[in-house]
């Protein structure tokens, strides 16, 4: 009988199919020589049966081996690691050369990105050094003398003459076909390091606006650190105004912090963002295992992006040293227009916008005042102050989505004849909206009572004005819509 060669192979589970390729190329080589009983490959997959301890076997199938190949992809099983100690314990190699020892690492990766136990031992690289040969390979050419004179071609040689499993000499008759055997299987042990490979991720394209919001420990809600780091796709930041260029050194992605992101997005007269007040409550929210706020408070993007869009909170990751990560998606709204005749779709959708902001404000006026009154207690009233703020955005937001930030199309839509009138409607509510908003603090955090009263002042001064306003207007809209489609 003949010398038994004993090879351990370890590998990580998703390098089955490269193992597989190995022992199966092994065995073929085998049979063209001493024949397959004087091969026996490990692989513990096929080796260890269900139930049965692992250690005893691995140990004694390590104890037989004459060689140990190591696969490496890139992910190492922790096995993987624990075979390799163990196999340099029972067999320790001494002061010998990395050449000499039975001992060899089969991977696609930079040497550098190779784990450190390998260190010390002889590596192969695995690379297409050639196209891959056909099957089977009946003549010498340029191509399998590429496989065999390559680096996993080299190593099969030795492995197949250190103890005569396959040599030149079980070839007498034919002594190239040596060479070829050689050369075919470490071509197809090189097309199953790629085979391995068809499931890795080659790139990946964001179809929305996407941004990670990661804020360290501690952290239980409220207010997000400024240090927060913030990432974000190109097209998110492009939403946003914000030109925040990559690291081409570290190969980032567009990032930075949450105190940046405010500053950059707030104006000088107002520091409050109702929509990204919205989504900080949200992530608090989160961060605490509660159910979040509807995601109703939208913005209108930057630049050509002079759309509405909303910022919803998609995922909360938390990890073991306390640090979260927050997944959010910028999502523009749908096209709201009213179809049909442009003039009564116009009309339809002031009739549409007066009748919101009375239900809104209007229509419980005594409830709505009491929310800014003396009797509210801080924190009462400086809800109420985000509150009218949300509200605001939504409706203002939802008439562009509707068109209505068009006066032209809106006087066009209620006649000449109503021209001046409508035209009022919109300087007397931007007016009285500018007046409000610089008599109001920059954030409605920590309000003095002398900031209160002004700002109380303010809001309800602003309130008072659009009542009025929204009244009349509603009147007008409804007549002339009437008119309009003949009711």
């Amino acid at each position: 009988m003949p010398d038994k060669t004993n090879i351990f192979i370890s590998y990580a589970h998703l390098d089955t199919i490269i193992a597989r390729a190995i022992r199966d190329q092994l065995t073929l080589l085998a049979q063209c020589g001493e024949g397959g009983p004087a091969l026996e490959c490990f692989l513990d997959t096929e080796s260890i049966e269900p139930g049965r301890k692992y250690e005893p076997i691995i140990k004694a199938a390590l104890a037989d081996a004459d060689w140990l190949l190591v696969v490496f992809t890139g992910d190492q099983s922790a096995y993987c690691g624990y075979e390799i100690g163990m196999y340099s314990i029972m067999k320790p190699q001494g002061e010998r050369p990395a050449q000499d020892k039975p001992v060899a690492c089969l991977h696609d990766v930079e040497r550098s990105k190779l784990p450190a136990l390998i260190e010390g031992y002889s590596t192969t690289l695995i690379s297409p050094v050639a196209p891959y040969l056909p099957d089977p390979p009946n003549e010498s050419t340029s191509d399998v003398k590429l496989w065999w004179n390559s680096p996993v071609g080299q190593l099969l040689r030795t492995i197949c003459q250190s103890k005569g499993l396959y040599t030149p000499t079980h070839r007498r008759n034919d002594p190239g076909q040596f060479q070829i055997d050689i050369a075919q299987a470490a071509s197809r042990i090189a097309k199953a390091f790629e085979d391995a490979r068809q499931e890795d991720e080659v790139s990946e394209t964001p179809i929305q606006a996407a941004m990670e919001v990661t804020v360290f420990p501690p952290f239980q809600g409220g207010r997000i650190p400024g240090h927060s780091r913030v990432v974000g796709s190109s097209r998110a930041f492009e939403i946003l105004g914000l030109n925040v260029p990559h690291s081409l050194d570290a190969n980032e992605a567009p990032h930075i912090t949450w105190a940046e992101l405010r500053q950059a997005l707030a104006r000088p007269e107002r520091q409050n963002i109702p929509w990204l007040d919205r989504l900080e409550s949200n992530i608090g929210l989160a961060a605490a295992l509660r159910a979040p706020q509807p995601d109703d408070v939208t913005f209108r993007g930057a630049g050509r992006d002079n759309r509405i869009f909303r910022a919803i909170l998609t995922r909360h990751k938390l990890f073991q040293n306390g640090k979260r990560r927050f997944f959010i998606l910028l999502v523009e709204t749908f096209d709201r227009k009213f179809v049909g005749d442009p003039q009564s779709s116009m009309l339809l959708t002031a009739l549409t916008l007066a009748s919101r902001w009375r239900f809104t404000f209007f229509e419980r006026w005594p409830e709505i005042v009491r929310q800014f009154d003396d009797s509210r207690s801080d924190r009462e009233f400086q809800d109420a102050c985000r509150q009218l703020e949300y509200n605001m955005e939504w409706i203002e937001n939802e008439g562009v989505e509707l068109g209505a930030d068009d006066s032209n199309l809106m006087v066009e839509a209620f006649g000449f004849q109503n021209k001046a009138r409508v035209e009022r409607f919109y300087v007397d509510f931007y007016a009285a909206k500018k007046n409000m908003k610089n008599r109001l603090p920059q954030t409605f955090e920590g309000l003095k009572p002398e900031t209160r009263a002004e700002a109380q002042a303010a809001i309800v001064e602003f309130l008072t004005t659009i009542k009025e306003q929204n009244a009349e207007f509603l009147k007008l809209s409804i007549r002339t819509y009437a008119e309009r489609i003949g009711a």
